[in-house]
């Protein structure tokens, strides 16, 4: 895009901080996001941001390059309290994301033509086989999971059915809209006579909540690996990582993933990491429960403002997520549109034909990071309702939206100030 040739660093300054001022005076309720605490983000920036750190296998002290011993001491201590953290025995934190993450394992694990199944769009699958497979060299493939839309899970009784039939390499379970957790123990019961299938959780959304101890434990109940982005319900930089309690696996995962996949692993993540890590190891159970509480008040505060919400049952979520059926308001796009415009940033969704086709997903790990409790949540169902529902301008909204920013509190949930 050709610009006006008067480029500067106060220019890009300039747009950054309109950037930070106009996201500080709205509510993020981006199940994908959330925020990190001034002590986590502060160590972003530090020598490890032009450093190399390349090691080969599981070995953190083969490096390529020299000037690592630091580098060495940290990676370590990030890997054993990560270990720690989520109850796991080997842990990769090289991948950059939880989409890479994904690839590595299919990478590793998958000949050319083997079976992948994973959850659709529509029943709010993230669909990293699906993508990968769009590379011409990548010859795998891809087929989506049964899935119940009543109980918006996956339906284990027809995938056992498509596990004997079709013998698939590698099924991956998780989802971007996640409700409720997947029926593992259930699944990885029926799957007990295809030893050849390896069963993976993919927990980017719900990392958090897993770290509090509130969600779901994959490994125990028969997952054999776990993928994840870090950045979700987890509230840590940018990045990705894999856990296994298997020794086998994790030693053919990391020869996928480094050098195939990446040589740099961007250093510069991993004492943020750290930090956060030690945030929920400190905190993560108190602040699990409540991004839950919040997102159940979430729920039932916009069914009582008469806004259909997605759910099984009596129940509308038991994660992060609130899922909205926009079904009769139009299109979710114009929707999504007018909520932002009013300073209430969501996401725009696929949802089952028999739900509707379109929706809205909200998170509620953002505002819990800041403070937020269900009263607050019985407040923004009603904001939202207001836009949703068309019962109030958007002008009217956006004042009563800053006024909500603006009272959040500082960052819970870590140390209030910089010597923990």
């Amino acid at each position: 895009m050709p610009t006006d040739g008067n480029l500067s660093p106060n220019k890009i300054l300039a747009i950054l901080e309109k950037h930070e001022t106009w996201r500080a005076s709205n509510l993020n309720l981006v199940a994908a996001e959330n925020a990190m605490s001034p002590l986590a983000r502060s160590v972003l920036s530090s020598d490890l941001a032009q450093r190399y750190g390349d090691y080969t296998g599981r070995d953190l002290r083969a490096r390529r390059y020299l000037g690592t011993e630091y580098i060495v001491e940290l990676e370590l201590e990030v890997e054993r309290l990560a270990c720690e953290v989520f109850k796991t025995q080997f842990v990769e934190l090289r991948p950059l994301s939880g989409h890479i993450a994904g690839n590595c394992v299919i990478m590793s694990l998958c000949q050319p033509g083997d079976l992948v199944l994973e959850l659709s769009r529509h029943g709010g699958g993230h669909r990293v086989a699906t993508k990968f497979a769009q590379a011409p060299l990548i010859d795998i493939q891809v087929e989506f999971l049964p899935f119940d839309d009543t109980a918006f899970n996956v339906d284990v009784q027809q995938t056992i059915e498509v596990v004997r039939e079709r013998r698939p390499r590698l099924i991956l379970v998780g989802a971007s809209n996640f409700l409720f957790p997947i029926p593992l123990a259930e699944l990885a019961d029926g799957l007990r006579e295809f030893p050849e299938t390896v069963l993976a959780y993919d927990a980017s959304h719900v990392l958090g909540l897993m770290a509090g101890g509130a969600f779901q434990e994959p490994l125990v109940e028969g997952a054999h690996l776990v993928v994840a982005g870090t950045q979700k319900s987890f509230p840590g930089p940018q990045g990705g990582l894999i856990y296994t309690n298997s020794e086998p696996l994790v030693q053919t995962i990391s020869a996928s993933v480094y050098p195939a996949m990446m040589s740099n692993h961007h250093l510069a993540r991993l004492p943020s990491l750290g930090i956060a890590l030690l945030e929920m190891k400190k905190w993560g159970a108190e602040y699990a429960a409540q991004v839950i509480r919040n997102a159940q008040a979430l729920a039932q505060a916009l069914v009582d403002e008469q806004v259909a919400v997605v759910g099984s049952g009596e129940s509308y979520t038991e994660s992060h997520t609130v899922l909205i059926n926009t079904r009769g308001l139009g299109p979710n796009t114009e929707l999504g549109t007018r909520l932002e415009e009013a300073g209430i940033i969501v996401s725009n969704i696929r949802l089952p034909e028999s739900l509707g086709g379109e929706g809205l997903r909200l998170g509620t790990n953002e505002a819990t990071r800041r403070g937020a409790a269900e009263a607050d949540m019985v407040e923004i169902a009603r904001l939202v309702a207001d836009l949703v529902l068309a019962r109030r301008s958007v002008g009217e909204v956006r004042k009563d939206v800053r006024a909500m920013a603006d009272s959040l509190g500082d960052y819970a949930y870590t140390w209030t100030d910089a010597s923990p």
